[in-house]
């Protein structure tokens, strides 16, 4: 029977039930970490103040606490493991320093090579997913991630987290689609990395589901609502398409496509949370 989670409102399906406090939660929030539990808190706060009675000894004896030194990475993967966009933010990270530390094998083998349709096209395959993990440089991941930051936890909210996955990659891969289309009709064969077919898909979606939200754009001190700002990114790419530009702006486009395509059958679904 399903039933809103009592920290996202989000109307799950299947509701878990947490054994500390009793409370119903989605999926994303179905740990006590991922929740602030206060009946976890009140049970860490009785086992500190508890007291070991030795019956050896002609008192009470006092049991310190040991504090794990792994106990701060323990606690960054439990919200890690709450949050799809902050797993995929940090797989990110963590490939775009094993480019550096590997070098140019590393990107050889998970860019996206629009030349391997004809020579590997199971490599092209595996590509697809792969190429979205790598970055060009310093800014264009650090571009990329404010970007999922901001926007990806917002949509994940409002969707729970198995669509979200499932609508980051597939604009991913549509992104990755539209631009080896892209190559071989222009004949330019320029490999592709970065996530940002994904990321235009997120905001696709998200400005069909909430479209009054207003957000600032870098350069524009004026707040835009969400299906502006879409608009105002795809006019900027087809122009820059039209000049030539590097940037595999195919794929911005081809995202966001998907992206309006799953925010389209969320929304007639009803399976979401009301953007406001």
């Amino acid at each position: 029977m399903s039933k809103e989670c009592d920290y996202c409102h989000f109307r799950e399906p299947m509701p878990f039930t947490c054994k500390f406090c009793g409370g119903s939660f989605c999926y994303n929030h179905r740990l006590p970490e991922s929740h602030n539990c206060p009946g976890l808190i009140k049970l860490k706060e009785r086992a500190r103040e508890s007291v070991k009675y030795n019956p050896y000894d002609h008192g009470l004896t006092f049991k310190k606490e040991r504090r794990s030194p792994f106990r701060p990475v323990f606690k960054a993967l439990s919200v890690l493991k709450a949050s799809y966009s902050l797993t995929i933010l940090a797989i990110a990270l963590m490939s775009f320093f094993l480019e550096y530390i590997i070098g140019y094998k590393y990107f050889l083998y998970f860019a996206l090579f629009p030349s391997d349709v004809f020579y590997q096209p199971l490599k092209l395959a595996v590509n697809l997913v792969t190429h979205m993990f790598l970055h060009s440089g310093g800014f264009h991941l650090l571009f990329n991630m404010l970007f999922l930051y901001f926007f990806g936890p917002e949509l994940e909210r409002r969707i729970g987290g198995k669509k979200f996955l499932n609508l980051f990659f597939l604009s991913g891969i549509a992104g990755g689609v539209g631009y080896v289309l892209w190559s071989l009709l222009t004949d330019q064969y320029i490999p592709a990395v970065g996530a940002s077919g994904g990321l235009f898909g997120i905001f696709a979606c998200l400005a069909v589901l909430a479209p009054e939200v207003r957000v600032y754009l870098l350069f524009i001190p004026i707040p835009m609502k969400l299906t502006q700002a879409l608009v105002f990114f795809t006019i900027l790419d087809i122009f820059l398409i039209g000049m030539g530009q590097p940037i595999a702006l195919s794929g911005h486009l081809s995202g966001a496509a998907a992206g309006l395509v799953m925010g389209w059958w969320i929304k007639k679904k009803g399976r979401h949370i009301i953007g406001y």
